[in-house]
């Protein structure tokens, strides 16, 4: 046998050798994050009935939805393994970064769920003060075209910089053509990304050194 190939297999045993033992270190990081999660024996649910909300403004119309401030009543419940077992999978897929949405409910499925749980008379005025605030919020921003004029920047009149969401919204300035003293901010879907994934990073190096630090 040949030099060459004998440390061709020298260095593949090693690199096998390495993942092996990095794959054993996973796994035992796995099953100790498992074993120190606090378990319990019961779950105690109180349930609210049903109720307009009034607490906040949808975004596709009509009423809100919301719930009484006291409970009708209070369910216990006993945790079995499989519950456990459920429970630590559910919470390695909120580990694993997975992403979870709630999509908003339509606005006849709300009226719906309002009626089905008893509320006979549904007050329409709310839905009409949530339209005036939609409609408020998007009368915001300077009127300015490309370049601000200090005299009428109804933003710098205010005393408060320009906002840029999008394309010539709210305010309608650029970024070479905005004078407001105030400044000028605009929204970058790039840098609030990359501020959540360092977020997410940083988060991910306290656990594993509070791990570290348990062991």
């Amino acid at each position: 046998m040949s030099k060459r190939k004998h440390d061709e297999e020298d260095s593949l045993s090693t690199a096998s050798s390495d993942s092996a033992d990095s794959l054993g270190h996973v796994e035992d990081y796995q099953r100790a994050k498992r074993n120190r999660r606090v378990r319990f024996s019961e779950r105690t649910v109180f349930h609210f009935p049903r109720t307009q909300g009034y607490t906040c403004v949808p975004s596709n119309g009509g009423t809100t939805l919301g719930m009484k401030h006291k409970h009708t009543f209070v369910e216990r419940i006993l945790i079995s393994d499989d519950d456990l077992s459920e429970s630590e999978d559910s919470y390695d897929s909120a580990d694993s970064g997975e992403e979870h949405c709630f999509m908003p409910i339509p606005q006849k499925d709300r009226k719906d769920i309002l009626k089905a749980a008893g509320v006979k008379k549904i007050n329409k005025q709310e839905a009409i003060e949530c339209m005036q605030i939609r409609y408020s919020r998007q009368i915001c921003g300077c009127s300015c075209k490309e370049f601000c004029e200090l005299e009428s920047c109804s933003c710098h009149l205010n005393g408060i910089n320009c906002q840029v969401d999008r394309d010539s919204f709210p305010c309608g300035c650029t970024r070479e053509g905005c004078q407001n003293p105030y400044g000028r901010h605009e929204y970058d879907p790039i840098t609030v990304r990359r501020h959540f994934i360092e977020t997410e990073r940083r988060l991910g190096q306290m656990s594993a050194l509070a791990s570290a630090f348990i062991h």
